[in-house]
């Protein structure tokens, strides 16, 4: 259940140059909101495409700094390749190959005119990055039925912040943060009923993922997979194997 909340100034994190119209390109491609995915499967704030992203040393288009630095990399370089902002716009839009061999898309220069009159309507205006804040209840079947509710809550895209209660035979409680090194992959760091824990998750957004968590007396694995609008788990921990839906 996402609550979707305004988290800091876009300027605040634009570079001088490009400044204006990449705050146009963010409210084209993503209206400001961090964690944007398209069906393509465009990612972040400017929607980079993984093989964009790749060939831009951008490991995680989700974080705020990496998507704006990256796309204002690209930009500057489609300007100085095409030598006219319009062209530009409109290879971002459909790939620089294209437009090289081709000339612009009605739909590119479309797309470059829709940039450009975002830019100068928010070049006066404060405008916020949107993420959102996630509660999801949950319950599982083990040796003992148990259910729940976990939040998580996004720092710019750079790390995750989140915290749940369980209720099965006792209640447990965690708080885990997850920097991310890339837009698959995130470390763990935390701790669950005081006890620290550590680990990794790996998630194939935004249907697959799997977690390992190791601590003083803990071993924890588990796995989830999208099924329409909920997730499936399976995992063990200290020997007890359980299954269990997540609601999203």
């Amino acid at each position: 259940m996402p609550l979707v909340r305004s988290i800091a100034p876009i300027d605040w994190f634009l570079p001088k140059e490009n400044a204006v119209i990449l705050k146009g390109l963010i409210k084209v491609e993503s209206d400001f909101f961090v964690h944007a995915l398209s069906e393509k499967g465009a990612m972040g704030l400017t929607q980079l495409m993984p093989s964009t992203a790749k060939e831009l040393g951008v490991l995680n288009p989700f974080n705020v700094f990496q998507s704006v630095d990256g796309a204002n990399r690209y930009l500057k370089d489609l300007q100085k390749r095409f030598n006219s902002v319009n062209l530009a716009l409109a290879a971002y839009y459909e790939g620089p190959t294209r437009v090289a061999r081709q000339g612009p898309s009605v739909e590119g220069l479309k797309y470059a005119q829709k940039v450009l009159n975002s830019a100068r309507d928010f070049e006066n205006r404060t405008a916020f990055f949107k993420d959102a804040v996630y509660f999801e209840p949950y319950f599982e079947l083990g040796k003992h039925f148990s259910g729940g509710v976990n939040f998580y809550l996004s720092l710019l895209g750079v790390a995750y912040l989140t915290g749940g209660l369980n209720v099965s035979d006792r209640v447990s409680q965690h708080v885990f943060v997850y920097p991310n090194i890339t837009d698959s992959v995130s470390l763990i760091l935390g701790e669950r009923d005081l006890n620290l824990v550590g680990g990794f998750f790996f998630r194939k957004m935004p249907d697959f993922g799997i977690q390992l968590l190791v601590g003083k007396n803990e071993l924890d694995v588990n796995a989830l997979a999208r099924v329409w609008r909920f997730y499936i788990t399976a995992g063990f921990s200290q020997q007890r194997l359980r299954v269990g839906f997540i609601f999203k």
